[in-house]
């Protein structure tokens, strides 16, 4: 049987009623203390029991027993929507890190926080479209309207993403500039288009910061663009990443002896069932899609369009992506030619994008089951 990751995941509604500023509060600490404490409130008119608690209690208690473990914890008051990095949950507090303005309040729980993550900010419509609708209760997708619901609420994510995986440290970015935020408009409005929302929030980090980048040096004409490619070698590798997991997802109902298919990176041996587990170079993929038994499952799938993606568009742009970001590793300055033609690619600038075509399977893959 195949088995994923399930990162654990809380989500409370914090209330700008006792404090405008919550989130600002908390940063300023964890940006001063590299963690904060973030209390639950008791609502005084609350009479309902919290049928998560025994469940609660249990991620609480395997956050405390490990040192290096942790649950995400999901903040919003449903205009915004941040995402919290919980190292441990305590009743009451030894230290002072947390913000003042508790001390009126009845704190029933105390997460602490070692790292932050914007996910949107004042957009309503996105965060009930694209991120509350991606979680479960129960089994069911989370309502907004006409709920029920006792918070901290236990919810699942119908596809696991765990936020801090990377060890990069987040908090210290939450607050993006203006020029962050237009740009990234821009991308997702002539570049992207709909299916901007489907990628991964690292990815859209390094699109964003690349442009930036870019933009900022596209007339300098000895300026060393290798930070650029290698950001967008992270895009490809993570995006082509989250897509491969999800087809071969699908070509195993097929043929389930494709997760033994071996193949190897860096001299140590893996197969295709470590892959959920253990991310792969790109060079893997030109290797995995030129093996028989995956060839047929692929026809299998009885989607022309997306066979000739897999076996001839994208190992394509692998090849082209290669061909920059390589030499760059190894101390040659990546020119503006270069770094022009990988923008083409991948962001689609008079041509089909490799990252938007990517997504569009991606969504018709997942959307088939």
């Amino acid at each position: 049987m195949l088995r994923l990751f399930n990162m654990q995941n809380i989500l409370i509604l914090y209330n700008p009623y006792f404090k405008a500023n919550v989130i600002e509060e908390h940063l300023k600490i964890l940006l001063s203390k590299g963690k904060v404490a973030f209390g639950k409130v008791r609502a005084k008119d609350r009479d309902m029991i919290n049928s998560d608690e025994n469940a609660l209690n249990e991620i609480y208690a395997g956050a405390n027993a490990d040192e290096n473990g942790y649950f995400q914890l999901f903040l919003s008051d449903f205009s915004s929507l941040y995402v919290a990095k919980v190292i441990a949950v305590k009743d009451t507090l030894d230290d002072e890190i947390s913000p003042s303005y508790y001390a009126d309040l009845e704190v029933e729980k105390w997460f602490i926080l070692g790292d932050l993550r914007e996910l949107v900010r004042n957009d309503f419509e996105r965060v009930r479209d694209d991120f509350l609708s991606g979680f479960l209760v129960r089994g069911r997708t989370y309502r907004i309207y006409g709920n029920d619901y006792v918070y901290p609420l236990v919810v699942e994510q119908k596809n696991s993403l765990d936020y801090f995986s990377s060890g990069e440290c987040f908090y210290k970015n939450v607050y993006k500039s203006a020029e962050f935020l237009g740009v990234k408009e821009n991308l997702a409005r002539y570049c992207f288009g709909e299916i901007f929302h489907i990628l991964h929030i690292d990815s859209v980090e390094n699109l964003v910061s690349a442009e930036i980048e870019y933009l900022a040096n596209k007339d300098d004409k000895i300026y060393d663009f290798s930070a650029i490619s290698m950001r967008y070698s992270k895009v490809m590798e993570l995006e082509i990443y989250e897509f491969v997991k999800i087809l071969f997802k699908r070509l195993c109902i097929f043929d389930k002896e494709i997760l033994a298919v071996p193949y190897s990176v860096q001299g140590k041996d893996y197969t295709v069932r470590d892959m959920f587990e253990i991310r792969p170079n790109l060079g893997t993929y030109k290797f995995l899609f030129n093996q028989i038994r995956i060839k047929k499952a692929i026809q299998r799938l009885n989607d022309r369009n997306l066979e000739n993606f897999l076996l001839y568009i994208l190992l394509g742009e692998i090849t082209a992506l290669q061909s920059v970001r390589n030499p760059s590793v190894h101390k040659k300055k990546a020119s503006l030619r270069e770094i022009n033609l990988l923008r083409s690619r991948i962001l689609g600038i008079g041509r089909d994008g490799a990252i938007p075509a990517l997504l569009r399977e991606k969504q018709k893959i997942d959307y088939k089951g």
